[in-house]
């Protein structure tokens, strides 16, 4: 069968697409009869060591291939795996194991182009950086205004001309490699009467000088992620070209390893972004489709894709990640009232995915995370909210960066000047205010509320008084532990306390199991 290092794709059918169309080195592909499947796991159980196989990478399921004949195979099969001829109908008897799957439909009119994606998308593990505004060169030729907003944007006004011109660059390249394609998206802004345009430059890897390609995106093509999969590694240096005139603001420019239409990040991952392109990330897993959803937001996390992926699916249960991409490794999930819909949004499409109410539903997160759970936990009456180090008053966070904790986290600042549009004492107020406006009337009757916090935490140290001051009518049931420390001490014991409480309750209310 397979080297480990490959990816080991199965195809279900009565023809071997190996025996016909060129399967690329990456993949060692697995073909089976439906009426062979006995034969094939015997074989796979033969060789489980030596393969180390945890789950086939993909499963293509040919033609009329029925879905419950993968009922035996259930243990090697991840969701978002498996994928069937978009002409076959998903039959009454196959519909919950196709949503315990999530089997996809794809078109099997070219299996070569289909191998090619399979080959380019269904790899092992997650990758995403950004190059930041502070890295960002104005052109020399540009007469008008420009100036750092913080590190969200370079901001730049006046007269840009009447045809495309060269306008800014960024001082370093991002290197993009065989293995995998590259997804590119840029954060900006504009006003008034301007129109912009990115030019892409591909130089061969080792020879910076020696330009290969050349691409230019319009703003049309800019709706979606740019796309680079070339056969050899290479190095992308880009520039923005601009004509017309107004105020442009030009912030991240991310670099994602691309899983085409199969994923953002990993499979089954999905981007949440608003008309001004701020994003969020945001995966649904099945898990046993049994109660409850469980909910976990990501912490503040510089390198881009989810967090808490196999602590949630430890746990057995159906789950939701949320990540936050945007600024240096977070806003704490607050942004337009479009992109805050679509969070609840989420969640509230899969609990109806499941069949479940808001009564079978736990939301979670560390620190960033925190304010997550707790501020779209609001919007719910939900079962379980459990957190670690909470934060809630962003706008004291940004606040306690002058004497607290001096030049560090200056994010804070640039989270204020996106969420309330200025850094001042009137910004703290209305940051805190955003969240205290939902807390306040949110409906948490009989929830649990699992909270570990820190004593001497330099980030929030009013979080927990404030919380408790806020629900002291409610009936609500709150389990606390502090530990001594500042915000960033007591990481792995306030984890451990997070995933014990957790844990119990899923026992103690769902009857679950761990060991």
């Amino acid at each position: 069968m397979a080297g480990k290092d490959k990816m080991l794709v199965l195809q279900l059918g009565y023809f071997n697409w190996a025996e016909k169309y060129e399967i690329p080195e990456e993949i060692n592909w697995l073909f089976s009869t439906p009426e062979a499947i006995p034969e094939l796991i015997e074989r796979i159980e033969d060789e489980e060591d030596e393969l180390e196989l945890r789950s086939f990478s993909a499963l293509v399921l040919d033609d009329s291939f029925n879905i419950t004949s993968l009922h035996d195979l259930k243990k090697y099969i991840e969701p978002y795996t498996v994928l069937y001829n978009e002409q076959t109908p998903i039959t009454p008897d196959s519909q919950t194991l196709a949503q315990l799957l999530q089997a996809r439909p794809v078109s099997m009119e070219k299996p070569e182009e289909l191998i090619y994606l399979i080959s380019r998308s269904f790899y092992g593990g997650q990758y995403g950086d950004k190059l930041r505004p502070n890295m960002i060169s104005v052109h020399h030729s540009f007469q008008g205004k420009y100036e750092l907003d913080g590190g969200q944007f370079v901001r730049l006004s006046g007269y840009f001309g009447e045809d495309f011109r060269s306008l800014v660059s960024w001082r370093y390249n991002k290197l993009v490699y065989t293995n995998s394609a590259s997804e590119l998206w840029l954060e900006y802004e504009k006003i008034g009467n301007c129109e912009i345009r990115v030019h892409l430059q591909l130089l061969t890897s080792g020879n910076l000088g020696q330009i290969f390609e050349e691409r230019v995106y319009t703003e049309e093509d800019l709706k979606e992620a740019m796309i680079v999969d070339i056969p050899n590694d290479a190095y992308l240096s880009f520039r923005i070209e601009a004509r017309g005139s107004g105020e442009l603001k030009i912030g991240n420019l991310h670099q994602r390893m691309s899983r085409y239409q199969f994923g953002k990040f990993i499979l089954g991952g999905e981007i949440l972004k608003d008309s001004k392109r701020q994003e969020l990330i945001a995966y649904f897993h099945p898990g046993d489709m049994k109660p409850p959803l469980n909910v976990y937001f990501s912490g503040f996390r510089p390198a881009e894709g989810f967090e808490g992926f196999y602590m949630m699916r430890s746990l057995g249960a159906p789950f939701i990640l949320f990540g936050d991409p945007r600024l240096e490794g977070g806003s704490f999930y607050l942004g337009s009232e479009e992109l805050e819909k679509q969070v609840t949004d989420f969640i509230q499409k899969h609990l109806d995915l499941l069949g479940f109410d808001n009564r079978e539903l736990t939301l979670a997160g560390l620190s960033m995370g925190t304010f997550g759970a707790l501020y779209y936990g609001s919007d719910f009456n939900p079962d379980l909210i459990v957190v670690g180090k909470p934060l809630v008053n962003l706008g004291d966070i940004a606040k306690n960066l002058k004497l607290k904790r001096p030049d560090e986290f200056a994010t804070s600042l640039d989270m204020m000047r996106l969420i309330i549009g200025e850094n001042s004492e009137k910004g703290i107020e209305l940051l805190n205010h955003r969240f205290w406006e939902k807390f306040e009337q949110a409906d948490f009757t009989d929830t649990t509320l699992a909270l570990a916090y820190m004593r001497d935490d330099d980030y929030d140290q009013n979080a927990y008084s404030d919380i408790l001051e806020r629900l002291y009518d409610t009936p609500i049931r709150i389990i606390s532990k502090s530990r001594p420390g500042r915000h960033n001490d007591a990481s792995a014991p306030i984890i451990e306390w997070f995933l014990t409480q957790y844990k119990e309750h899923l026992q103690r209310k769902y009857g679950r199991k761990y060991g």
